[in-house]
């Protein structure tokens, strides 16, 4: 399977970085020319239905929006699956051989797998479908302090029914997953989701907010244990300021 790499063309050291931490998955990954948020003229994407005219999203969180939007149509358009990862992944070594395997299990008609998902917050998925449901809790320092052992870590992650989560670092989608989350998602357009682990709306400033309103209604997985994570440093992120703020 593809797997596409989005990183915007200014952000150089982003890209050092993830090289020099996935130099076992440089040869297999494409680099996305990401689009730049801040260059968008959101009234040609308004007239094309593919955001609404007040949308509160900020430039970085539209122009990452419309990136992976474009990597969707991808896989519509070639009717093939694709991976897509974001610039702040982090692959364990037995990502090709293990992520083949847990995607062997799946229906013929899955949608979308999450490989890995942002631990400052939870994860909702069923442990066992119709009779246990589980929201995860994640020590996110720790993980940050442990990635070389996750990375040689050999793993063997499960398939479990997706519900809700937060992030889009890595994932796969086929390509009717895409069509269907093309349809469910635009226009990006402004709302509340109600997260369940979090017992509380969340306003939806990022695509990954809108997509866990339509999880459930996909054939959606997630890998646990995973089998790419995050360290969602503030300090070097395209989307936040280092206190956190979402950048205009």
């Amino acid at each position: 399977m593809d797997i596409y790499l989005i990183n915007l063309d200014r952000s150089v050291d982003r890209l050092n970085v993830f090289q020099s931490a996935n130099g076992h998955m440089i040869p297999h990954i494409s680099r996305f020319s990401a689009i730049e948020g801040k260059g968008v003229e959101r009234t040609a994407y308004v007239e094309r239905g593919i955001i609404s005219a007040d949308l509160h999203y900020s430039d970085a969180a539209l122009g990452l929006a419309l990136s992976h939007l474009a990597l969707w149509d991808l896989a519509i358009n070639s009717k093939t699956p694709v991976t897509i990862c974001e610039d702040d992944a982090i692959f364990n070594h037995l990502f090709r051989d293990a992520s083949d395997s847990l995607l062997s299990e799946l229906p013929p008609d899955w949608h979308i797998v999450l490989w890995g998902w942002n631990f400052s917050s939870v994860l909702w998925f069923d442990m066992i479908p119709n009779v246990l449901t589980c929201v995860c809790h994640f020590d996110q320092e720790l993980m940050r302090k442990g990635t070389s052992e996750f990375q040689t870590a050999r793993l063997r992650p499960q398939p479990f029914k997706l519900h809700q989560a937060f992030g889009t670092v890595c994932y796969s989608v086929s390509s009717e997953g895409a069509r269907l989350m093309r349809q469910f998602c635009l226009p990006l357009r402004n709302m509340s989701v109600y997260i369940h682990g979090l017992q509380r709306p969340v306003r939806n400033l990022g695509l990954d907010v809108l997509l866990s309103r339509f999880y459930a209604r996909l054939n959606s997985f997630v890998s646990f244990p995973p089998l790419v994570i995050t360290k969602n440093d503030r300090l070097t992120s395209t989307l936040r300021n280092p206190d956190g703020s979402l950048k205009a």
